[in-house]
């Protein structure tokens, strides 16, 4: 768990999947909130590891395609990765939108003003919580599976 969790922290990027009502897949880049070099206010707060369960948070538009998706089908998938080392991580489980205020406000960044203009009071501004079940990594030249989580 201590590589899963490095490589979670390098990641430039999380690279979240979600389902549309078709149920084909839809991959989009988001702001890595577990990376303490890029956000070190939030370090302890965004990523959460119970045993072999990770708990990572992040945020959206609320107008975004991704919240409908959410909404519909709460299934998704997580990638971080270290392109140069050929070093990643999937994480699968659970998302949902975090409607505790306090939660939303302990997060809040102020150079998050360029994409919610009002604050962390903002409509469209929305805290997304993952929680996974499974995580399954390439590293140290193998693979690693944690298996499912219940």
């Amino acid at each position: 768990m201590k590589d899963v969790i490095s490589i979670i922290q390098k990641s430039e990027a999380a690279y979240l999947a979600t389902v549309d009502k078709e149920g084909r897949p839809e991959i989009r880049a988001l702001l890595n909130l577990c990376n303490p070099k890029k956000y070190k206010k939030l370090e302890g707060k965004t990523l959460i590891v119970e045993g072999e369960k990770l708990t990572m948070y992040f945020t959206t538009n609320t107008s975004s395609k991704k919240v409908e998706r959410i909404r519909n089908n709460h299934n998704a998938a997580l990638y971080f990765c270290e392109p140069e080392k050929f070093k990643g991580i999937c994480a699968t489980g659970t998302i949902e939108e975090v409607t505790d205020q306090s939660l939303k406000e302990d997060l809040w960044q102020t150079g998050w003003l360029i994409y919610y203009h009002k604050g962390k009071t903002d409509p469209d501004y929305t805290v997304l919580k993952f929680t996974s079940t499974k995580i399954e990594g390439w590293y140290n030249a193998s693979p690693h599976c944690f298996g499912n989580i219940n």
